[in-house]
């Protein structure tokens, strides 16, 4: 067999994780190379389009992989225009996008999410307020447009409480309010190439209202085929529906209604060693080699 490099270009991966895909992958013939977004330099020279990435090559590599959040999807976008006038195979990504647009592609799609309420600036009057409470309820939760990782996160208890916060986090200029889905648990699951490759239940320990590992929750790997349906679905869809091949999305039952709601899909999910994501990351690249050859 041929062997094929890929280049995987995204946030900091972790060390951990890299050795775990690529260990997986030779199995494959397939060898994995990282990149971090954040070292990509763009120039301009006479009109010639130029990018370098800390002693790479990018003309070397059979396929580039791009991952991106939120506050770095315009210099993922930039790469693609790059990649694509010099013609190397690489996962499409799209323009602009913050968990406000997604949410709003998402609800376009009739795929449920939050109430949600949007203000772009640091001023809010008594009508505003009363809006936020109105639409999300109380308890509610405020967060920005670019936070990750259960960072910048907060749950308003009462409505005192709202012109405060919003006066506290004011450097983010855009906030966005949600209604609070009662829950005990959450699922994230992992989307590639439009089918669940892995779902972890997710069980806030110390955070009272945060189910994100990177605050202390407990992570449990279930099988795929024990998962209802209804949420694998709504994944899959969240996923379409943002036109993305590879995704982490977040599912949370509603412990009053029994509703399914989509939380937030993340373009670069993290991943845990020696577990079904590894698995499906490497899947995902095989799949995207092949493809392309």
């Amino acid at each position: 067999m041929i062997n094929r490099t890929v280049l995987a270009i995204g946030i900091n991966i972790p060390v951990e994780e890299k050795i775990a895909i690529q260990k997986k992958l030779k199995h494959k013939d397939i060898t994995l190379d990282v990149a971090s977004i954040k070292d990509i330099i763009f120039t301009i020279i006479d009109g010639k389009i130029d990018v370098e990435i800390k002693d790479k090559d990018l003309k070397q590599y059979d396929y580039v992989w791009i991952q991106s959040g939120w506050n770095t999807t315009h210099m993922a976008y930039l790469l693609h225009l790059y990649l694509k006038s010099k013609e190397i195979p690489h996962n499409k990504t799209n323009a602009h996008s913050t968990k406000l647009s997604d949410i709003f592609s998402l609800a376009s799609k009739n795929i449920l999410v939050p109430n949600t309420f949007f203000h772009n600036g640091l001023k809010v009057n008594n009508e505003n307020i009363s809006d936020i409470e109105k639409i999300c309820k109380l308890p509610c939760i405020y967060k920005t447009s670019l936070g990750s990782l259960g960072s910048n996160v907060y749950l308003i208890d009462k409505k005192t409480d709202i012109e405060q916060t919003i006066k506290e986090n004011g450097k983010y200029n855009r906030y966005i309010f949600q209604e609070f889905i009662p829950n005990t648990f959450d699922y994230r699951v992992v989307i590639s190439n439009g089918k669940p490759e892995s779902v972890c239940r997710r069980t806030r320990i110390k955070d009272k209202f945060r189910n994100n590992v990177a605050l202390g929750a407990s992570e449990d790997f279930v099988n795929v085929k024990n998962v209802s349906k209804d949420i694998l679905e709504l994944a899959i869809q969240s996923a379409k529906a943002l036109k993305l091949n590879w995704a982490g999305v977040d599912v949370v039952t509603d412990t009053d209604t029994g509703r399914n709601y989509v939380l937030e899909v993340n373009r670069r999910p993290g991943l845990t060693v020696k577990s079904s994501e590894i698995s499906a990351a490497c899947k995902y690249i095989n799949d995207l080699v092949n493809i392309t050859l």
